[in-house]
C-alpha cells in the first residue's frame, strides 16, 4: 500500500489514457487517405421496448407483478412491428454491407407459476425485422446471433402471465453482396452486472456478449464486431471493454467495432467514459470526430415512449470504431427522420453509418 487513493489512482488512470487518445489523433484528427475498397458498417439498438427499473427496484412482490405487468404494456405500447418498418426503411436507404444489432429481444410468455420456461412468442424483433427487409425486397442474411440476458417473471393484471425477455445481439449481411463472410463467432463476458430482487430475495444477471464475423471484401480480409456493454455500471462496463480487447479485437489486420457501447469521450460523469478511453487505449480508434470535428454526433436519448423531441438526444454512445488499415471516408448519424403512424421513433437511439476504405 503506498497511501494512494482510489480517486487518485482513477483520476491517474483517466488522464494516462487521455493521453494515448490525443495520440492516436482524437484531439488532432489524422488525415486518411481513401484508396481501397469501401464496405459500408451500421450499429442500430432496436430498444427493447421499456424500462426494467421499476421491476428491479420494486419493494414487494405485489409492487413487483404490477411493474412487470406496466413493462409489458409498454412493450405494446411502442409495437416493435411498426418500428421494424422504420428500421427496414433505413437499413434499405443506407444498403449497408453489415449490420450490428443490439437489443434485438425475444419476448415470451406462459401460465403464471410455470416452472418450465415461458416459450409462446409474443415479439420475435429478429424476425420481424428479417420480414419487412425481405418484404422492401432488399433481404439481408443472419450471419451470427448471440443470446444474452435472459429474464423470467410473473406480471400480474390484467395479463396473469410469465414473461420471458432474451436479450440478443445480432449481425446481418446483405443478400448477395459483395462481402464473403468467412468465419462467426460470439461470446458472453465474464463480467456481468448482477443486481438484487428485494421483492423475491433473489438476484438477476444482466448479461452481456459480442458477435463477430470475419470477411473478405475483394482481396481484403477484416474483422466486424458488434458489442453491447453494461448500461448501468461503469465498473463492469470498463472490465467487459477489456475483455472485447483480449478478445475477438486481439487479432491482428483490419478491425472494425461497432455497438453501443454506453461509453464516450464528452459523458458528463467521468466513469462512464473509461471503457470508451480503454479502447482508444487499445489503439481502437473513434471514426466519428475524424469526419466531423466538433460536432457531437449525439445518438441516445429519446425516451421510453420514443415521443420527445428529436433533438432531446444528448449522448454520443453509439460508435464505429478501427484498427490497422481501415480509413474512414464517410458517416451520418440517421434516425429521426420518419415516425410510426402513432408518432414514435424507431428507437430510443439513433443509428451511425460508416463508409470504410480497407486499404
Amino acid at each position: 500500500m503506498d497511501g494512494t487513493s482510489p480517486r487518485r489512482h482513477l483520476a491517474r488512470l483517466v488522464a494516462a489514457i487521455a493521453v494515448v487518445a490525443a495520440s492516436l489523433g482524437l484531439i488532432t484528427p489524422p488525415a486518411y487517405a481513401e484508396a481501397g475498397p469501401k464496405v459500408a458498417v451500421m450499429t442500430r439498438n432496436l430498444y427493447l421496448g421499456g424500462d426494467l427499473t421499476p421491476s428491479i427496484a420494486a419493494p414487494t412482490l405485489p409492487t413487483f407483478l404490477a411493474a412487470n405487468a406496466a413493462l409489458l404494456g409498454h412493450v405494446d405500447l411502442v409495437n416493435f412491428p411498426a418500428r421494424a418498418a422504420l428500421v427496414a426503411k433505413e437499413i434499405r436507404e443506407r444498403d449497408p454491407d453489415l449490420v450490428g444489432l443490439q437489443e434485438v429481444a425475444l419476448w415470451r410468455t406462459g401460465p403464471i407459476g410455470d416452472p418450465a420456461p415461458a416459450t409462446r412468442v409474443r415479439y420475435d424483433y429478429l424476425a420481424l425485422l428479417m420480414a419487412e427487409l425481405a418484404t422492401s425486397g432488399h433481404p439481408y442474411d443472419v450471419a451470427v446471433v448471440r443470446a444474452e440476458a435472459d429474464l423470467e417473471a410473473p406480471a400480474g393484471a390484467p395479463y396473469n402471465l410469465d414473461v420471458r425477455l432474451t436479450m440478443r445481439d445480432v449481425i446481418l449481411v446483405r443478400h448477395g453482396g459483395r462481402i464473403k463472410v468467412t468465419g462467426t463467432s460470439s461470446g458472453n463476458y465474464v463480467n456481468n452486472l448482477v443486481f438484487p430482487l428485494p421483492a423475491v430475495g433473489d438476484t438477476a444477471t444482466s448479461t452481456r456478449g459480442w458477435t463477430a464475423v470475419d470477411a473478405v471484401l475483394g482481396s481484403r480480409s477484416f474483422r466486424f464486431v458488434n458489442t453491447h456493454l453494461e448500461a448501468f455500471h461503469p465498473g463492469v462496463r470498463l472490465l467487459q471493454a477489456q475483455e472485447l480487447l483480449r478478445g475477438p479485437l486481439n487479432v491482428p489486420g483490419r478491425l472494425i467495432l461497432v455497438g453501443d457501447l454506453n461509453s464516450g469521450p464528452e459523458l458528463p460523469v467521468p466513469d462512464n467514459r473509461l471503457a470508451y478511453l480503454a479502447l482508444v487505449a487499445g489503439r481502437m480508434v473513434d471514426t466519428w470526430p475524424i469526419l466531423h470535428p466538433g460536432d457531437p454526433g449525439y445518438t441516445a436519448g429519446l425516451g421510453d415512449d420514443l415521443t420527445q423531441p428529436a433533438d432531446d438526444v444528448e449522448h454520443r454512445i453509439d460508435m464505429v470504431m478501427v484498427r490497422g488499415t481501415v480509413a474512414p471516408v464517410a458517416s451520418e448519424v440517421f434516425g429521426t427522420q420518419r415516425r410510426t403512424p402513432d408518432g414514435r421513433w424507431a428507437s430510443d437511439h439513433l443509428g451511425h453509418q460508416a463508409v470504410l476504405a480497407l486499404q
